[in-house]
């Protein structure tokens, strides 16, 4: 790496890793919500994710997608679409998506539904 891409590369590796990610937040939110113990599923599936896109970056996903310029125009487009399709999701959801504001925070969630979608967001987070 030369001396201009390693002055770009030091102060941004720094506000990425400065700034709360997607997981952080939503572990923190949820355990704050409906409690630690039933986050947990949720938490471990979180890291089961992170540790799925290292164990691909290892082994060079990224070379793959270096060397077929094709799929990796494709996967871009795929996940520009995705999250287009999330986004009107969101919208049209007008708050229903919100945690609920309830007097029982304990709220009944199932637990395969909170590790999908954190597993979801730890593979998906834009910060890799």
């Amino acid at each position: 790496m030369d001396n201009a891409a390693l002055l770009l590369f030091i102060p941004t590796f720094f506000m990425v890793s400065a700034t709360q990610a997607l997981c952080i937040t939503l572990s923190m939110t949820l355990s704050m919500t409906i409690g630690v113990r039933k986050s947990l599923p949720m938490m471990a599936a979180e890291l089961i994710g992170v540790a799925l896109v290292s164990l691909l970056a290892i082994i060079g996903v990224a070379a793959i997608l270096l060397t077929h310029p094709v799929l990796f125009t494709v996967l871009k487009y795929v996940g520009g679409a995705y999250l287009f399709y999330l986004g009107i999701e969101i919208w049209l959801s007008r708050g229903k998506m919100t945690i609920a504001d309830s007097s029982d925070p304990l709220q009944r969630v199932p637990p395969l539904n909170l590790a999908i979608q954190a597993f979801v967001i730890a593979i998906a987070n834009p910060r890799w």
